[in-house]
């Protein structure tokens, strides 16, 4: 099958599922900076009712705290993003995709049918997914996509 085909007919249940990392919305920024640094990742999704409200983020933690010198004390849900751009457990990779393009995001909470949060899908491990099932046309890229080599490299 071909990547466009992929990207189409393959769900991001294939991308396999890691537990999420979230916090309560009346927990405090230093909480969620310290569960960020406790698990090594770049988001916490904030959660009411295991539903996600917003999404805490490494940009979050730049833009709205450190820019802003607000308390770590405030509680997180000052300052996350929200709403929480979520996609649906059943959506394409191409819909993920396009969502992460469309929105400019790094991170995208994944909920089931009732809206409960699963997981979270990163870029990535969007990029991880081309990698591993199409390595020859992503190892055979040239370093520079718009510019064509004029001259063969080596001797």
């Amino acid at each position: 099958m071909s990547l466009r085909e992929n990207l189409v007919s393959e769900t991001i249940a294939c991308l396999g599922t890691k537990a999420p990392i979230d916090i309560d919305p009346r927990a405090s920024v230093a909480e969620a900076i310290s569960l960020l640094q406790d698990h090594n990742i770049g988001c916490v999704v904030v959660t009411e009712n295991q539903r996600p409200i917003g999404i805490f983020t490494e940009r979050d933690v730049l833009r709205r705290v450190l820019a802003k010198q607000v308390s770590p004390q405030i509680p997180v849900a000052d300052v996350m993003t929200s709403p929480a751009t979520v996609v649906a457990c059943d959506a394409t990779i191409g819909d993920v995709i396009r969502t992460f393009v469309d929105g400019g995001f790094r991170h995208i909470p994944v909920v089931d049918t009732a809206g409960i949060l699963i997981t979270v899908i990163s870029v990535k491990r969007i990029v991880e997914y081309v990698v591993e099932h199409f390595p020859a046309a992503v190892f055979n890229l040239p370093p520079e996509p718009g510019r064509l080599q004029v001259n063969r490299e080596g001797a």
